[in-house]
């Protein structure tokens, strides 16, 4: 898989401390997008998705995993192995889309509904824009939940921002409407 970046353990993309992934690509190009550094189908970081799995597996306390990017399903076939191999742990799954459920029935990507808990789909429409969203970042987007495993009562009702410092110390930010945040960098 082509991947952005992996973020081990986060707190604000979902449930629990999540193993984040970003993929990297996206054809969607939403106005106003905020990961735009995404878009390019240039290989980035390539991953099997053995690695990924064993990466993920060697994070210990961690709820689920959080697919997001870019645009996971311009790469359909290796999220849907991915995830296919996540569900056969205990971990909970979320998975973004700018696509709405409606074209991705039309495109026949839809199999991958069977592994996840939650799908979070629809454009990111810059004039529909909160920060009252919890996952979401426009108010258009909306939740699927595939599973029992969460409600909307589970999950954050405010935007929210994470601070990292790796092991050289260089500082990154991840969450809604960072780019303010990353001047300060």
């Amino acid at each position: 898989m082509n991947i952005a970046h992996i973020e081990e353990t986060s707190l604000i993309y979902g449930p629990g401390i999540r193993f984040v992934i970003w993929v990297q690509g996206c054809s969607i190009h939403c106005k106003g997008c905020w990961n735009k550094e995404m878009w390019s189908f240039k290989t980035k970081n390539e991953y099997s998705i053995d690695e990924l799995l064993t990466n993920i597996r060697s994070i210990n306390n961690i709820e689920g995993v959080t697919i997001l990017g870019g645009e996971p399903f311009d790469q359909y076939e290796d999220s849907l192995s991915l995830v296919k191999q996540i569900k056969k742990t205990d971990l909970s799954i979320i998975l973004y889309t700018g696509y709405e459920i409606e074209e991705l029935h039309e495109m026949k990507k839809t199999e991958i509904f069977r592994y996840i808990d939650i799908l979070i789909s629809g454009r990111f429409v810059e004039n529909l824009k909160t920060m009252q969203g919890g996952l979401i970042g426009s108010s258009n987007q909306q939740f699927i939940f595939f599973t029992k495993k969460y409600s909307m009562k589970d999950l954050s009702k405010i935007n929210e921002s994470e601070i990292s410092i790796d092991e050289n110390g260089k500082i990154s930010i991840y969450g809604y409407e960072t780019n303010d945040l990353q001047q300060w960098l």
